[in-house]
């Protein structure tokens, strides 16, 4: 037997009855937006989960992500030139790993095939299975066959029409390329696993080889043994922040820091829901961090609050907050939470182009903060906007409206975590003077009168 690195086999059958092709990865054109899993072309939107049809499930990984569109978009493209070819074709992965029995199992497989105990012709739709998770060395002499359907993604091989059968049917992307080939179109007598299997891959099962789809736990321990921390570090980070399973909720509360996100959760989970205050509840999450598609939040709780990607929501709830007590808080937040004002600093120089240490420390750097994380929220279309001084009874209102069965009883309307501790430590609030106010920049000043007048708040700067 003669192998083409790991693409395929060579020699084997003849060119007529077999020809070999490796499954590649093209790039379909995916997007997706604040969350909410907007696409284009034949990718599945979630919710609800692709596999078990769920809006809420314990599936492992219950959202298609583009690698695994792209991966299947591949497989169709091998179908398609299958299909025009007229051969049988025998498609391996590039990660695949052969065992040492392959061409002996092969040879043996070759000759049954011959005497017809498998109809493997080229106008015959049929799947034959090559691989397993799990290979294990068995008695060699004992070739079976197995009609019940198996996953085979590393190693298999189809006729034409099987292939052509699969392009005509696919109606698109809702589920995953092993599952449609090999439970979908395989059924019954149309799909065989061979055993022993002869082969399975090197990111699955080995964990010796990086998989560009799902990280894998096994390819760090790989890494381990090689010593190789730098890789090891960045797989790490890539497998921490890697999302397969999305969570679904109906609210999602954003807001810049010290503008109530505390406050809404509480009120809302007064009236009778369940939305916590930087961890997942049933109805929903309230943080400041998820007013941006970060990889990472500073302060999450629970694994869902850690980055709102893997989240999607409803309906978005915006909280503000009167400036001229607002502000004093920012300043104090800026000064003693350093990753809190790094976190607002990149995400609004990113979206914005506008930098925060660009502007005077202390007032300016807190009023051009608070403008533009609201100028970032309110560019994604909010549902309802809440300016926590007059607007609990409407977000009551508007709650009732969407169909939830709440409480509309007089609320606990105190601010909540105004003395915040920072580290452990209490800090009085600066006072802020008129004069400050008076003597602000012309573009904070600008950005604080627009922020008003968005807001009905009346301007702490305004001459009038």
């Amino acid at each position: 037997m003669q192998t083409d690195g790991a693409t395929g086999f060579r020699g084997i059958w003849p060119s007529s009855e077999l020809q070999t092709s490796r499954s590649t990865t093209p790039s379909p054109r995916i997007t997706r937006r604040c969350g909410r899993c907007t696409t284009v072309g034949w990718l599945r939107p979630f919710p609800p989960c692709f596999r078990c049809g769920q809006v809420q499930c314990d599936c492992k990984n219950n959202v298609l992500i583009p690698a695994q569109v792209a991966n299947f978009a591949s497989y169709l493209d091998i179908c398609k030139k299958v299909a025009d070819s007229g051969k049988n074709t025998l498609i391996v992965e590039d990660d695949v790993w052969l065992q040492a029995w392959a061409p002996e199992i092969l040879k043996q497989l070759k000759r049954r095939i011959k005497k017809n105990e498998i109809n493997f012709s080229t106008d015959q739709p049929m799947l034959l299975r090559f691989g397993a998770p799990k290979v294990r060395d068995t008695d060699l002499e004992n070739l079976s066959f197995d009609h019940n359907p198996r996953m085979s993604n590393c190693c298999f091989a189809i006729t034409p029409a099987f292939a052509r059968k699969a392009v005509e049917r696919f109606q698109g992307g809702s589920t995953t390329s092993d599952g449609y080939f090999h439970l979908e179109m395989a059924e019954g007598r149309n799909g065989v696993t061979i055993y022993p299997t002869i082969a399975s891959d090197l990111s699955w099962n080995q964990g010796t080889l990086e998989s560009h789809i799902h990280p894998k736990e096994k390819y760090l321990v790989h890494l381990k043994t090689q010593g190789d921390t730098q890789q090891l570090d960045a797989q790490t980070a890539r497998l921490s922040r890697h999302i397969k399973r999305m969570f679904s909720r109906p609210f999602l509360c954003v807001g810049h820091p010290r503008t109530g996100t505390t406050f809404v959760a509480d009120l809302l989970t007064q009236a009778g829901l369940d939305v916590g205050h930087e961890k997942c509840g049933a109805d929903g999450i309230s943080s400041w961090m998820f007013a941006v598609d970060a990889p990472d939040s500073p302060w999450a709780r629970d694994d869902v609050a850690k980055t709102r990607r893997a989240l999607h929501w409803t309906y978005m709830i915006q909280t503000v907050r009167d400036p001229a007590t607002a502000i004093p808080s920012i300043i104090r937040e800026n000064e003693h939470a350093p990753a809190s004002y790094n976190f607002r600093r990149a995400h609004i120089l990113e979206q914005t182009g506008r930098d925060l240490d660009d502007f005077n420390p202390g007032m300016e750097r807190a009023i051009v903060s608070l403008c533009l994380w609201a100028e970032i929220i309110r560019g994604q279309g909010p549902d309802f906007v809440c300016r926590i001084e007059h607007d609990a009874e409407s977000l009551i209102g508007f709650v009732q409206s969407k169909g939830f069965d709440v409480s509309s009883q007089t609320q606990d309307l105190k601010p909540k975590n105004a003395d915040k501790l920072y580290k452990g430590v209490h800090y009085n609030k600066p006072e802020v003077s008129a004069d400050e106010w008076a003597q602000l920049g012309q573009d904070a000043k600008d950005l604080l009168e627009n922020y008003c007048e968005i807001y009905g708040y009346v301007s702490p700067v305004s001459t009038d």
